[in-house]
C-alpha cells in the first residue's frame, strides 16, 4: 500500500446519483452547485465517512511514464490504483474478465491472481489472501491495487510523495540489468538515512461493467475483520504520532491489545497473509516500543510483535500469527489515541460425540473454526481440548459404548478460554484433527503404544517399558524445512510401538505420525507450524525427541538466498540461466555449510519454483538468522535493448535495514558486505566493482539482519559466463562465501 500524506474527500455526483452505492468519488464536481447538491444528499444519507481517492497521480514503469490510460491512476484508501489490463499487460501479464462473477484474471509467469470487485478476499495460485482494499468499477475501467500484485510477480514498487508518482521497476531492470559506466565501478556511496514505503496490501483483478453483487466471503479459513465499522483516513499531521506503548490483554482485561499513541492516528489499515499473519499498518507513527508482545491462551494467536517497518514515510506495524479463522476487529477512540486491536470470542454451540466401529469422534462446533490445542497432560487419565478465546456451557456427558472416551466434562477458564476434558478407559489413544468451516473433529482411534508428546517441555517421550530398544547415534534426521516437516529415522522395528497420530496442535507442532519406513523401521513424522530442530536424547526409562527453534540450539545460522526462479526468471544469455546458476552455487554454499558443526544453514528455495521477495526476507526474520546472502548474476545493456559484452567484474551490494537500527547487533550489513566482497576477489580474481548501496532491494530492505546480495559476475560477458558455467569457477564462489560467513561467525559469534 502507497502511503499518501494527504486525501481527498470530493463525491462523483454521478455514480451517486446513479447508483445510490455510496462508494465512489472524483474530480468532476468542480461547479459549485454540484458541491451544493452533494452536501444537501449527505445530509439526506447521513454519510459519516468515505473512501476518498484523487487522480492527480503520475505512473512510472522501467523509467517511462505511463500515459492515456482508459482511467487515470487513483488514490484510495491509500492505496494506488490502476486499470489493471492497460498498466499490467504492459508489464507482461495476461489479463482477463469474467462479468458473471464479477472476477479479473492477472496470470504473469506461473502465477495466476483473480480478485473480485468490491471483495477483500482474492485467491493467489488458489490459495485465499484477505487484503483491506478491493478493486472496483470507475468509468467501466476496473481499477485494482498495484503494489501487491506487482511485488508478488516479481517488480518492485515505490511511491515518491514530492511528484506523487507510483514508480514500478521490472526485475532485471534496477536489480539484474546494469548500465555499465563509461569509465569508472559504480561508486561506493553513503547510504541514507531512511528506507521506502514496503507492501502494505494484498492481490488484484481487471475490466469491465457491474452487474451483480460480490459473493459472501463466507468459507474461508483465514482471519477475518469483523469490524463495525472501517476506520476514516484523515490528513497526516507532522511531526507523525508516537506509539508509547501496548497494553496487552492482562492489562486490558479483554481479549484486546491497545497501542497508545501521544496524538491523534491519521490513519490504520491492515492485511491478511495466507498463513494468517493480521498485519495491522499504523500510518505516520513513530513505535517508541518494539519487540515480542505477550500471547495468551485466551486468544488464537500464538506470535505478537510491534515493529518501526519504514522510517520514510513512517509507518510501523503490529504483527499477530493468528489461527485459522480467527475473529479481529479494529478501532479507535474518540480522540483517535488509542487503537484497539480486538479479537472475537468463539461461541461453541455444538459438543457431539459418535462412537464408530473403532473409533471414537468428538465434534466441536463454533461460530467459527475453533482454534483447539490437545494437551495430554492427564495421560492415562484423561486429556483435554484446549479452546482459544471461546465461550463454552458448562456440563459433563456420559460417552456409552465409547471405544476410548468414557465422558467428557467441559468448562469455562476465567482466562476466556474453554475446556473439554475427555477421559478415557484403559486404552490410552491417538489422535488426529480434521478441520471444517466452522466445526472440528476430534478422532480417537488405536495406534501408539508407549509414545506420548508433552507441550509443556515440547518433547515426544517413547518408554522403554515397551520393549523398544534403539542406539540414538543411529537416528537418521530429514529436514524438510520447505515443507515444515521433519521426519526422524528410528534404528529399529516399529512393531512396539504401532502406529497412528498424535494431534498436538500447540502452536509450534501440528501432528506427529508414527509410520512404518523402510525395511519395517520405525519413522517419526513432525509436522509443524514452523521450522524447527529436533534432537535425540536418552534416559533410563525413555528415548526423548525433544524439538527446538533454531534460534534456541546457539547455532550460528545463516540463510542462502539463491535469486530469482519460477515467474521471476532473472537473466539469461549465453546459453545461461541466472535461476539455474544462482541455485547451483547456493547448493555448494549450503554443502560447506552443512559440513560446518558450528553454522547452520537454510536455503530460501531448492527448486526452480516461484519465492517472492519478501517471503524470502520473512523467511529469514522467522528463524532470527544471523547472516542474510542472497546470490544474483548480473546483466548490462548500452542502451535499451543492446547488450554489452565487455562488463564484468563482482559487486556487492547492501542495504540499512532493521538490523543497522538495532542496536543488539554486533555488525553491520556494510561490514558483512566488505568481507563477502573481499573473498570473492581474492578467490576469484575478477574485477573488483566494489560495493553499491542498494536502496529499493526487497530482500535488503526487509531482512532484520546484516544482509547482502553479490552479483557473482556478468552473463552478458561471453567470456565471464563461460568461467561461471564451470563446476570449478562456481566453487570458487561458493568457497569465497563460505569463508567470509565464517569470517564473520569467528569475529561475531551468535550472540542467543
Amino acid at each position: 500500500m502507497l502511503q499518501i500524506h494527504y486525501a481527498y474527500c470530493i463525491m462523483d455526483f454521478f455514480c451517486i446519483y446513479c447508483s445510490s452505492i455510496l462508494h465512489y468519488s472524483g474530480d468532476y464536481m468542480k461547479k459549485l452547485g454540484f458541491m451544493c447538491f452533494f452536501a444537501i444528499l449527505t445530509t439526506i444519507f447521513n454519510i459519516d465517512s468515505i473512501s476518498a481517492y484523487t487522480s492527480d497521480v503520475r505512473l512510472v514503469i522501467d523509467n517511462q511514464e505511463v500515459t492515456g490510460l482508459p482511467t487515470p491512476p487513483i488514490i484510495r484508501d491509500d492505496s494506488v490504483l490502476v486499470p489493471a489490463r492497460a498498466v499490467f499487460e504492459r508489464m507482461g501479464g495476461i489479463v482477463g474478465w469474467h462479468s458473471g462473477n464479477r472476477q479479473v484474471t492477472v496470470n504473469h509467469g506461473s502465477s495466476v491472481l483473480v480478485m473480485t470487485i468490491d471483495d477483500t478476499i482474492a485467491m493467489l495460485n488458489g490459495v485465499p489472501v484477505r487484503m483491506a482494499t478491493a478493486p472496483i468499477i470507475l468509468n467501466d475501467s476496473t481499477l485494482i491495487p498495484i503494489r501487491f500484485p506487482a511485488e508478488v510477480f516479481g517488480f518492485e514498487v515505490d511511491w515518491n510523495s514530492d511528484n506523487r508518482t507510483a514508480i514500478v521497476n521490472s526485475p532485471n531492470n534496477g536489480n539484474g540489468t546494469v548500465q555499465e559506466p563509461s569509465t569508472t565501478s559504480p561508486p561506493t556511496t553513503n547510504p541514507p538515512t531512511t528506507m521506502p514505503m514496503p507492501p502494505t496490501t494484498a492481490p488484484p483483478t481487471t475490466n469491465a461493467p457491474t452487474t451483480t453483487n460480490p459473493p459472501p466471503t463466507t468459507g474461508y479459513t483465514l482471519a477475518r475483520n469483523v469490524s463495525a465499522s472501517p476506520i476514516s483516513a484523515l490528513s497526516h499531521p507532522v511531526p507523525a504520532t508516537n506509539l508509547m506503548d501496548v497494553l496487552t490483554p492482562s492489562d486490558t482485561g479483554t481479549g484486546s491489545y491497545v497501542v497508545l499513541a501521544s496524538s491523534p492516528i491519521s490513519n490504520v489499515t491492515y492485511f491478511v497473509l495466507r498463513d494468517n499473519r493480521v498485519v495491522v499498518v499504523i500510518h505516520n507513527a513513530i513505535a517508541q516500543v518494539s519487540g515480542s508482545l505477550p500471547v495468551y491462551n485466551t486468544l488464537p494467536i500464538t506470535g505478537a510483535r510491534i515493529t518501526q517497518y519504514t522510517t520514510n514515510p513512517m509507518v510501523s506495524r503490529i504483527v499477530f500469527d493468528a489461527a485459522s479463522a480467527a475473529e479481529f476487529s479494529l478501532s479507535l477512540s474518540e480522540n483517535r489515541k488509542e487503537l484497539t486491536i480486538a479479537f472475537v470470542s468463539n461461541n461453541i454451540t455444538s459438543i457431539m460425540p459418535v462412537v464408530g466401529a473403532d473409533s471414537d469422534t468428538i465434534t466441536i462446533v463454533g461460530d467459527f473454526l475453533p482454534s483447539a490445542r490437545i494437551s495430554t497432560e492427564g495421560f492415562p487419565h484423561f486429556f483435554t481440548i484446549n479452546i482459544d478465546n471461546a465461550q463454552i456451557p458448562t456440563k459433563s456427558t456420559a460417552i456409552n459404548g465409547g471405544n476410548f472416551a468414557t465422558h467428557f466434562v467441559t468448562g469455562q477458564r476465567a482466562d476466556g478460554s474453554a475446556y473439554i476434558q475427555v477421559h478415557v478407559g484403559s486404552s490410552w489413544p491417538s489422535f488426529s484433527v480434521v478441520n471444517g468451516n466452522n466445526s472440528i473433529d476430534i478422532v480417537l482411534h488405536a495406534g501408539i503404544n508407549g509414545v506420548n508428546y508433552n507441550s509443556s517441555w515440547r518433547e515426544l517421550r517413547i518408554s522403554r517399558a515397551t520393549g523398544f530398544s534403539m542406539d540414538i547415534n543411529q537416528v537418521q534426521h530429514i529436514n524438510e524445512y520447505f515443507n515444515l516437516r521433519y521426519t526422524i529415522m528410528l534404528p529399529n522395528s516399529a512393531e512396539m510401538l504401532g502406529h497412528g497420530e498424535i494431534s498436538v496442535m500447540d502452536g509450534l507442532v501440528n501432528t506427529i505420525r508414527l509410520e512404518r519406513g523402510i525395511g519395517g523401521n520405525a519413522r517419526i513424522v513432525f509436522d509443524t507450524n514452523r521450522v524447527l530442530n529436533f534432537t535425540v536424547l536418552e534416559t533410563p526409562d525413555y528415548y526423548i525427541i525433544r524439538a527446538q527453534q533454531p534460534r534456541d540450539t546457539g547455532q550460528f545460522i545463516v540463510v542462502i538466498d539463491p535469486g530469482h526462479g519460477g515467474s521471476n526468471p532473472g537473466s539469461a544469455h549465453n546459453g545461461i540461466r541466472e535461476p539455474e546458476l544462482t541455485l547451483t552455487i547456493s547448493n555448494k554454499v549450503m554443502q560447506l555449510l552443512d559440513n560446518n558443526p558450528f553454522i547452520t544453514g537454510y536455503m530460501t528455495r531448492r527448486d526452480n519454483y516461484t519465492v517472492y521477495n519478501h517471503m524470502r526476507a520473512e523467511f529469514a526474520n522467522e528463524l532470527s538468522a544471523d547472516l542474510f546472502v542472497s546470490i544474483h548474476a548480473n546483466a548490462a545493456e548500452l542502451s535499451p535493448g543492446v547488450i554489452n559484452t565487455t562488463a564484468n567484474g563482482i559487486e556487492t551490494l547492501y542495504n540499512v535495514g532493521y538490523a543497522e537500527q538495532n542496536a543488539n547487533n554486533a555488525f553491520t550489513s556494510r561490514q558483512f558486505a566488505e568481507t563477502v566482497q573481499r573473498h570473492m576477489v581474492a578467490r576469484t580474481g575478477a574485477r573488483d566493482r566494489e560495493l553499491v548501496y542498494a536502496s529499493r532491494t526487497i530482500v535488503l530492505r526487509y531482512t532484520e539482519m546484516p544482509a547482502v546480495l553479490v552479483e557473482v559476475g556478468f552473463l552478458t560477458n561471453p567470456q565471464e559466463a563461460a568461467r561461471l558455467a564451470t563446476s570449478q569457477y562456481q566453487w570458487l564462489l561458493a568457497h569465497a562465501i563460505y569463508d567470509a560467513i565464517v569470517e564473520m561467525h569467528n569475529r561475531f559469534p551468535a550472540g542467543r
